[in-house]
């Protein structure tokens, strides 16, 4: 009899993953989302451990002041140009400003249960893979848990 599978992280996650070192800048992180064409970046130290994850959502509720933060119908009466001047102002600014440095990571042998698991727990859109050292290996996100479940149910992509 044919052994069963076992769902694991490592046959549905991604080994191609867009990275950006922690001293980038938020222009560094905007330019490398617009060329990989990705909404996401895993964040890594000189050693390739995972040090944060930087959405496009990070940078949104960065560029937005404060005071728009706490009294969000005040937006309606600021001039066209604060855009422009928030993201110039903040361009230079460390990702370690905007970034989520408390980042939950997965190993390549778990399985896609305990995968999705935490991707439900958290609202979280990928896990970053790391090896037995924690060093970055792959990521595995929700369309990768589709595809699995896709595959589970013999459908297949048209």
């Amino acid at each position: 009899m044919p052994e069963k599978k076992q769902y694991r992280v490592e046959e549905f996650m991604s080994t191609k993953v867009t990275t950006l070192h922690e001293d980038a800048t938020i222009a560094d992180a905007i330019q490398k989302m617009l060329r990989h064409k990705t909404n996401g970046l895993v964040i890594v130290d000189k050693n390739k451990k995972v040090v944060g994850i930087l959405s496009s959502w990070d940078i949104i509720e960065y560029v937005v002041p404060d005071y728009l933060e706490e009294d969000k119908h005040l937006a309606t009466f600021e001039s066209g140009k604060m855009f422009e001047k928030r993201v110039r102002d903040i361009a230079n600014h460390s990702i370690a400003e905007c970034m989520t440095s408390r980042v939950h990571t997965i190993k390549p042998d778990h399985t896609l249960i305990e995968a999705a698991t935490l991707l439900s727990e958290f609202h979280i859109r990928q896990l970053p893979v790391v090896d037995q050292d924690g060093i970055l290996i792959g990521y595995i996100n929700r369309t990768d848990i589709k595809r699995a479940m896709g595959e589970v149910l013999g459908l297949t992509e048209d």
